[in-house]
């Protein structure tokens, strides 16, 4: 039986957030109006968002045989956070991510992409690659061939979701000390029914842009088959990922074998995310695993106008590590009062997700209660609330 998590709550951490609500909805007062307008101005649901972000699109023709087309594209991600814990306390505004670049599809069948981190503390604006690689697909079969500098979306549940698309404001522990963020190499999956299918094979070094490659290599590979389990519609997952004994690579987690075994479906307004890894660290003869469940429900299809829809989202995480310390609190934000280790985590997130124009722009709330246990009592123990606010939109 999972330990019950006992919500214990201070009143003085609401303040910070109660102002950062009051400023919120007097911007979403403002979107929604502009919402309204338009919807008033066009009688059907509004198109000020498709007219705003088809400005991004520089060059479109399907019929030219070189260049299809040319856009711009990019990402904002701000967030306010607060933890309230009984190891301290803290806040603060993050610009989480900035991301400017381009994407451009030639020959029909290629699609070239490069997008750079962009630096708001500082004078210059260019602050390293995101990513950059050229993509092969096919329009006769469903295959497509990646290599270049790619964001790392190949491994279970919550990694194999863009950060643009994730329910949760950030994604769970273990997830975050397994998995590697950016890496450097080919990346190929494919469809045939209701199988599918995924291999690539990675640098295990990176720089700022690409990689010397002189840190030997990671591989990853995975299938898929269409099942809805008890779901109306989904898919089940095994990915495996390996990682070199090599020690000096900075681009993947000390973890040699990582196992993930998950579920994604929906059923109507019900959707739901199953999450089983499990990973051996390459320092150690230990291993930690960890569950997640995230289930989300539509509560309404309109909000204030038409086409804005409101989500519950809700996440459970546990994670354990056969290691004393084998468990690091979050960066985002738990270690910003403590710098805790420990052997077992459990956390419970609830959220509302509001959608303006669908993934591409939405706010979002959300509160997560976390515990860390430290059986070898060296001062890792952790226990309290964080608190979110963010606004996420991509082009």
């Amino acid at each position: 039986m999972l330990p019950l998590i006992f919500i214990h709550m201070k009143v003085q951490a609401l303040y910070p957030l109660t102002r950062w609500l009051l400023k919120l909805s007097v911007a979403l007062t403002a979107v929604c109006s502009l919402s309204a307008w338009a919807q008033h101005e066009s009688g059907e649901t509004p198109d000020i968002y498709e007219r705003i972000w088809a400005a991004q699109v520089l060059y479109e023709n399907s019929d030219n045989p070189t260049v299809q087309s040319f856009s711009l594209v990019g990402r904002y991600h701000g967030q306010y956070w607060s933890v309230n814990a009984d190891q301290g306390d803290a806040r603060d505004w993050e610009n989480r991510r900035m991301i400017f670049g381009f994407s451009s599809k030639w020959f029909q069948e290629f699609e070239l992409q490069a997008q750079m981190f962009v630096e708001s503390g500082s004078g210059s604006l260019y602050d390293g690659l995101y990513v950059a690689f050229i993509e092969w697909a096919p329009a006769d079969i469903d295959f497509s061939l990646s290599v270049g500098r790619l964001d790392y979306l190949f491994t279970g549940y919550e990694r194999s979701t863009s950060s643009k698309k994730i329910n949760t404001i950030e994604r769970g522990l273990l997830v975050n000390q397994v998995m590697p963020a950016e890496v450097v190499g080919a990346h190929a999956k494919g469809k045939q029914g209701r199988f599918s299918y995924q291999v690539g094979v990675f640098s295990r070094s990176i720089e700022e842009e690409f990689s010397d490659f002189d840190s030997g290599s990671a591989a990853v590979v995975g299938g898929a088959i269409d099942t809805p389990l008890f779901l109306k519609e989904g898919s089940l997952h095994l990915d495996y990922l390996y990682n070199s004994r090599k020690t000096e690579g900075n681009a993947f987690r000390p973890y040699r074998h990582v196992f993930s075994l998950w579920h994604q479906g929906n059923s109507g307004r019900l959707g739901m995310g199953m999450d089983l890894t499990w990973a051996d660290p390459l320092e150690t003869n230990g291993y930690v695993w960890g569950l997640t469940l995230e289930p989300s429900w539509m509560l309404l299809d309109e909000l204030f106008v038409n086409a804005d829809p409101l989500q519950l989202a809700l996440r459970y995480q546990y994670a354990y590590s056969s290691d004393e310390n084998g468990l690091h609190l979050q960066r985002r934000y738990e270690e910003e009062v403590t710098v805790g280790e420990g052997n077992q985590y459990q956390a419970l997130y609830a959220g509302l997700n509001y959608y303006l124009y669908g993934q591409k722009l939405k706010f979002m709330l959300g509160g997560e209660y976390a515990r860390m246990k430290d059986d070898a009592d060296d001062g890792g123990e952790y226990r309290g609330w964080t608190w979110f606010g963010a606004v996420r939109l991509y082009f």
